[in-house]
């Protein structure tokens, strides 16, 4: 899902690395790291995924992203995806 959201080049292998919930009383805010490899399995960019879950109405969720350069040292890009 992400990757389309992304706009990552469909050649590309998208890969999860890592994951942290956070549960609160109001939010719940879920945290994926990814890898984007190119099709000779070198790391081209890293991300950043946050997805923040409203509990209580409008019961509405945001999704926010950060791009990095593969060693994990700029920032390339940020902002919040549509979905």
């Amino acid at each position: 899902m992400y990757k389309e959201l992304l706009g990552i080049p469909k050649e590309h292998v998208f890969v999860r690395t890592d994951m942290k919930w956070d549960i609160g009383k109001k939010i719940d805010i879920d945290t994926f790291w990814y890898d984007e490899k190119d099709t000779a399995g070198h790391i081209v960019a890293r991300y950043i995924v946050k997805v923040t879950k409203f509990v209580y109405p409008p019961k509405k969720s945001l999704i926010s992203f950060n791009k990095y350069t593969p060693d994990s040292l700029s920032l390339l890009a940020s902002g919040e995806l549509q979905h």
